[in-house]
């Protein structure tokens, strides 16, 4: 893998059925729920890019992209 890439969770929230599998999933504590229970980043600088919330998602809402 190349280190000089910058990675970014993205989450479509139209996808998103706001089961919570991420959320407790997540080794990180990256996300929490905002008033309709679906995932906010609200930190996501502690997230190691592991894409166990990508795994998870059982509706492919979340992914892990890549940038050079």
């Amino acid at each position: 893998m190349n280190s000089s890439k910058s990675k970014r969770v993205e989450i479509d929230l139209k996808l998103c059925k706001a089961c919570g599998i991420c959320i407790a999933m997540c080794p990180k504590n990256v996300f929490t729920k905002d008033e309709d229970a679906k995932p906010l980043k609200t930190h996501p600088e502690a997230c190691v890019f592991c894409r166990i919330c990508e795994s998870v998602c059982p509706d492919f809402a979340i992914r892990i992209v890549e940038e050079a």
